[in-house]
Formats: structure tokens, C-alpha cells, sequence
């Protein structure tokens, strides 16, 4: 390593200063002057060592804290994050993430740290799932800052999460389902068998509009949803889709259209005016007031979509034909959430497989038999 130290007595005082110089790419660089040369040695040991790692000449990064690069990276994410997404960001930083780690030197957060508050986390109210969910907010902002060489290395790393248990979900049966609708009043009623009868999410069914039904093609297509943000596209690309319309469900609408009187083709179905859609929280309310009304166990309203999917695999659907009613993204989610609800037994199973493999090893008998000759 090129590099050596120059000794020079200062004229007017004698006094002798020490001068590290460490060459660079053909270039000399002085890396100041001192007054003992261990100290001018120990300066171009540390300037050898940063040419050998290559971080020589790179200025340290500046501290900053997590909470103040989630400040510039919260802003940049508004720009490409519907609303209803970017405020459960920040709730959940807000609420979870800043009160712990948000004074925290960005470059200085360990795997410890993380671990230390995710273990904060599984202590409180919070379930497993939402756990896990706030984890997921923290790593993204951490990786970004990690893009953008703000840290050398994600603290994200070995991180063990409390394990989600597998939600049994309350449902109600079919003679439920119709007691609930006895009791509710329009327009929610027909609104909530929308939700047990073709599966869509409440927002989806909000946000539907005469349009949007197709009588004839038996199909509702989900194009938009109506939420606390107002009008937003589908969840996402699969979440636009064709949803296919089941007879008695057909038939609910149509009588719910003629009682509405004539209807515009971009009149919204489930509005007081026909322009807004109703609102979401007073239709859960009404919901659960019809529970109570027909005096039946509380569920969620999002419930109703875990019945249209339990009723739908005892019926004989498929995974595949299921993700697409749903709106999923993948038959792998469609799995997760409700392979517990396949009406498939180990023994049904066994007895198909032998049934098909038998005709095969007869087959195979009868030709073996035919060149056997005693």
C-alpha cells in the first residue's frame, strides 16, 4: 500500500509535526498533521483499511432517524397508494411502529431491535395476523431506505413472527340466511343477499350501478367500490372480474329494481338517490340489527362472502372456478382461507383412486396371463 509519513520541524517554533500521505490512483493525499506520530500513524492505517473495504472518499451517510425518513417515504408512497391503503399506513406507524422505533438512528436499528418490538407487539391486544401485518408496513419502509443506501444492511433479517392460527369463521346456514333477510329492510335487504348469493365484497357491492348487471349474460361485473375514501378502483387486477348471477338472486334484483321505479343505467343500485351510494358503517349497523331481529348469532356482514364461498364448495365449485368468483389473486389464496371447507374425505378419495387404478392392473393381468404358458 503506498502511503508513508513526512516529519517536518515548523520553523518559527522547532515544534516537529507528523504528516500522513497515502497515495491514491497516482494521486497524493495528505490526511492532515499531528503533533505525535502515533497519531498520524493510526491516520493512515485507517485511510489504508477504508482503500482495501473501497469506502475510502465516500462521505458517511447522515443520521437520520426512522421516523424522520418515513416523513419523505410516507409522501412518496401517497402518489402510487389508493387512500384507503395509505391511511392504514399511516394509522398503523402512527399507532405501532413511531412510539417505539421512530427516534431511533435509521442506521443504528438492529435485528434485536425489531425482534425486541415484535415480541412488544405479541404481548398487547394486537392478533398474530396484525402482527404480522405491522411488520410487513415496517420492512417495507426499511427496505426502501436500504434502495436508496441509507442503511448498508436491512435489520429485517431472522426476524420470528407469532404464528397466525387458522381463523374458524362464524357462519350462518342457509335457513339463517333467509331468516336475516325476512327481518332486514330495503334496501339493505337485497344489498345483504347481493353479499350471500354471488360472494362480493361490501364495497363492491356498494359500488354497483345498474350498468354494471347484465340480466341476460346472468353476470354482475365488479368495476369500481365505494368506501371511507369515496369512489376507488377494484382491490386489485383480479378483483375486477365477472361475477356469475345465480336465478334466485336474478330475481331479487329484478323486484328490487321495478319497487325502485325506473332506473337510469348509471343510477347506483343500493342509494337513497340514486348518485351516492349508502353508507357503509349504517349498513352494518343494519345488519346487526337484523341479527338481532331474527335472533341469530353475530357474525360479520363480511361473513355473508364466507357463505356464498362454504355454499359453493359443498355444491361441487372448484378452487379455480371460486378464486374468480372472489376476485383473488391466486387459487393458493382461495386454499389458505378455505381448503378446510372442502367437502373431501381421505376414504371417498382412496376408494375413486382404487376404483381407477383396478380396471388398470386387470388389464395388466389379463396380458400378463396371455404369455404365460404352462
Amino acid at each position: 500500500m503506498n502511503g508513508h509519513i513526512r516529519k517536518r520541524v515548523m520553523p518559527k517554533t522547532g515544534a516537529i509535526r507528523y504528516y500522513p500521505v497515502i497515495v491514491v490512483e497516482g494521486k497524493r493525499h495528505q490526511l492532515g498533521g499531528f503533533g505525535l506520530k502515533k497519531d498520524a500513524q493510526a491516520s493512515l492505517r485507517k485511510a489504508q483499511r477504508e482503500i482495501a473495504e473501497g469506502t475510502y472518499g465516500i462521505k458517511p451517510k447522515a443520521d437520520i432517524s426512522l421516523g424522520e425518513f418515513y416523513q419523505g417515504w410516507i409522501e412518496s408512497k401517497a402518489r402510487s397508494t389508493k387512500a384507503s391503503t395509505l391511511a392504514d399506513y399511516r394509522r398503523t406507524f402512527k399507532h405501532h411502529i413511531l412510539p417505539v422505533l421512530g427516534d431511533k438512528d435509521l442506521r443504528h436499528i438492529s435485528a434485536d431491535d425489531i425482534q425486541g418490538w415484535v415480541n412488544g407487539l405479541a404481548a398487547t391486544h394486537l392478533s398474530p395476523a396484525s402482527v404480522g401485518k405491522t411488520y410487513r408496513y415496517l420492512r417495507t419502509c426499511i427496505n426502501n431506505a436500504l434502495d436508496k443506501d441509507r442503511i448498508d444492511r436491512s435489520p429485517c433479517r431472522g426476524v420470528i413472527l407469532p404464528r397466525v392460527e387458522r381463523v374458524e369463521y362464524q357462519l350462518l346456514t342457509t335457513s339463517e340466511v333467509t331468516s336475516l333477510l325476512e327481518v332486514a329492510e330495503e334496501p339493505e335487504r337485497t344489498l345483504f343477499a347481493l353479499l350471500a348469493y354471488s360472494g362480493l365484497r361490501l364495497g363492491e357491492g356498494l359500488g354497483l350501478k345498474w350498468k354494471d348487471i347484465d340480466f341476460e349474460k346472468r353476470c354482475i361485473r365488479v368495476e369500481r367500490t365505494w368506501g371511507e375514501f369515496g369512489w376507488t378502483t377494484p382491490k386489485t387486477t383480479s378483483s375486477r372480474r365477472a361475477v356469475p348471477l345465480s336465478p334466485t338472486l336474478a330475481v331479487m334484483l329484478k323486484d328490487y329494481q321495478t319497487a325502485r321505479g325506473a332506473t337510469s343505467p348509471d343510477n347506483v343500485v343500493f342509494s337513497h338517490d340514486g348518485t351516492r351510494p349508502l353508507d357503509p358503517g349504517n349498513v352494518r349497523r343494519e345488519f346487526y340489527k337484523a341479527l338481532e331481529a331474527a335472533d341469530l348469532k353475530h357474525v360479520s356482514l363480511h361473513s355473508l362472502r364466507h357463505f356464498f364461498a362454504s355454499v359453493m364448495l359443498a355444491s361441487g365449485c372448484s378452487i379455480k372456478f371460486l378464486q374468480h368468483s372472489l376476485g383473488h389473486a391466486s387459487a393458493t389464496m382461495t386454499l389458505n382461507v378455505y381448503s378446510h371447507l372442502i367437502p373431501e374425505s381421505a376414504g371417498e378419495a382412496v376408494l375413486r383412486f382404487d376404483e381407477l387404478i383396478s380396471n388398470e392392473v386387470v388389464q395388466l393381468k389379463a396380458i400378463a396371463g396371455v404369455g404365460n404358458r404352462d
